[in-house]
């Protein structure tokens, strides 16, 4: 494992714009309303702090910062709307930054694609399950598409959406995506069950199983990386075999999967 450290640093004609220590001066700014504490917070000399922000506000196609004289009741200094915006997009891409440097550590994560590495470190939704895939075929009817999705596990994803929305989100074959499925969407079987009422059916493995008095979650392994979970109403289960590493079918039909990507 490689334990890499890295500095982001924003540019203009080889010159350094913005680095660490300058965001975190903007940011201390941005909270003291002032130069001098701001940079005493930032832990860097006033007069290093006011070289800084002249060289950036000369620099910048508008001010990052705007400062009052002092007086009687002291000067000021706030962010402008651009210094807000500029250091938002600093924390974004350092954000960035750093999960290509997990990623480098995790060898199931997909480092051809940033929407992979979103979603396995940072994308968060309200679906239990989000499973990234690459689209590989598009199968177009009078009303709906019907997108086929092939994961890492070897699996394969069939997502009923309408053609405007293919169209929308600029889907094509070879696209990335990532198929979000809701946990009650999914029921498990020990056999095939019937393509007519899914068909998506992709067999696993029961990796764990939590119960409550009503329902049961069921996790099912695809892959060392892919997995699922379907929750699932306890009378529904009473002719399944639920037992840990027991083979099972995770079932869901195409029109309870919701596809996102990046256009």
């Amino acid at each position: 494992m490689m334990d890499f450290d890295a500095l982001l640093t924003l540019s203009t004609n080889g010159k350094t714009f913005a680095n660490p220590r300058r965001v975190a001066l903007l940011k201390a700014v941005h909270t003291t309303g002032s130069i001098s504490q701001g940079a005493k917070q930032a832990g860097i000399s006033y007069k290093a702090a006011f070289d800084a922000i002249k060289d950036m506000n000369s620099r910048s196609q508008e001010p990052l910062v705007t400062s009052e004289k002092g007086g009687k009741g002291g000067g000021g200094a706030s962010l402008t709307h651009f210094g807000e915006r500029l250091v938002q997009m600093y924390e974004l891409l350092d954000k960035i930054q750093d999960m290509g440097l997990k990623a480098l550590n995790d060898e199931n994560a997909p480092l051809h694609s940033l929407l992979g590495i979103m979603s396995k470190f940072s994308l968060q939704t309200s679906a239990r399950n989000q499973l990234f895939g690459t689209i590989c075929d598009i199968q177009r009817y009078e009303l709906h598409d019907l997108v086929i999705i092939q994961l890492a596990s070897n699996h394969r994803i069939s997502a009923t959406i309408t053609h405007g929305s293919t169209v929308r989100l600029q889907l094509a074959i070879g696209k990335d995506v990532v198929a979000l499925i809701k946990g009650p969407s999914i029921t498990v079987f020990n056999e095939p069950a019937s393509k007519l009422d899914y068909d998506n059916q992709l067999k696993g493995t029961i990796k764990a199983i939590n119960r409550d008095k009503t329902s049961a979650e069921i996790t099912v392994g695809l892959s060392e990386d892919d997995e699922v979970c379907a929750l699932v109403d306890n009378d529904n289960l009473t002719k399944t075999n639920t037992n840990i590493n027991t083979p099972i079918y995770a079932c869901f039909h195409s029109t309870q999967v919701i596809i996102a990507t990046m256009c």
